[in-house]
């Protein structure tokens, strides 16, 4: 590997992202064992149930003063709040909580998100369990999964063949156009698995080996920013449907190798059925 976890903590935007996704973490952690209550954000926008807890705003505010306080020429981007200065240079995209559902249901699958954008592209990206002490870093030339303050290189695995992946997407209930709904079927009878509803958590696990590709429609730049910098820092492929790179939201496809991003890029070319 071209780079240790020593020479990208050297950044200090590195540093301070890790920063943001513990102290945030802890916050969530603490929110996540007690009584939760949400609000519904898909009444006011017609997008179905889209849940926000006081937790999400929460760590979103938390973030936010830690980059007033450590970079104060930088934007933001984030789920609840909005734009901030979006057009410097540096711009902060965060998701508190990627799973706001899970989160609700006691279930440990949500992670929370933070991007940096450099001149509008992404150029690192964390995914944070906090439950499970659990991150992902990566700015598109190394990967390290860590444990508490334990660093590791993550790397994808090389698997080429449908047949033997692992896979993973969101809710099959998104998969809304007759192409799309085709895909997902045909990805469901040839993968070895596809499992559901575990968001970002697929594509850590993806750029850490233990999955093999991950795909979702319909997403946002704070539901995506941070995953191309930790799936190609990993040595994977990080695309949109098309085939085109590092997509910043709708339709996109994390795979550990080209050969396996082309047999599931192929699956939607394929005439839809039913």
């Amino acid at each position: 590997m071209s780079q240790s976890f020593d020479d990208l903590l050297d950044d200090p935007r590195a540093s301070l992202a890790l920063r943001l996704v513990r102290e945030s973490g802890a916050l969530l952690r603490e929110a996540f064992f007690g009584a939760v209550e949400a609000a519904d954000k898909g009444e006011r926008t017609g997008k179905g149930y889209d849940p926000v807890t006081a937790a999400d705003r929460a760590a979103e505010e938390r973030m936010r003063a830690l980059l007033r306080a450590e970079m104060p020429g930088d934007g933001v981007i984030g789920e609840e709040f909005g734009e901030d200065d979006a057009g410097a240079g540096h711009v902060w995209v965060i998701d508190p909580i990627d799973g706001t559902r899970a989160f609700l249901c006691g279930l440990p699958t949500w992670t929370v998100l933070v991007a940096l954008l450099r001149e509008g592209r992404p150029a690192l990206g964390l995914i944070h369990q906090p439950v499970m002490d659990f991150t992902v870093i990566g700015n598109g030339e190394s990967c390290w999964r860590l444990r508490g303050t334990d660093a590791t290189p993550a790397r994808v695995r090389p698997t080429e063949k449908l047949e033997k992946a692992l896979c993973g997407t969101t809710l099959p209930k998104l998969y809304d156009s007759p192409r799309k709904k085709g895909f997902l079927r045909a990805v469901t009878a040839r993968a070895r698995h596809v499992q559901f509803d575990a968001d970002a958590l697929f594509y850590a696990q993806v750029a850490c080996g233990r999955m093999d590709a991950a795909f979702d429609t319909g997403l946002a730049l704070y539901d995506t920013a941070a995953l191309a910098p930790v799936i190609t820092g990993a040595g994977g492929v990080f695309t949109d449907w098309r085939g085109n790179p590092a997509p910043t939201g709708g339709d996109v496809l994390a795979a550990a190798t080209p050969a396996l991003q082309a047999a599931l890029l192929r699956l939607l070319d394929e005439p839809a059925q039913g």
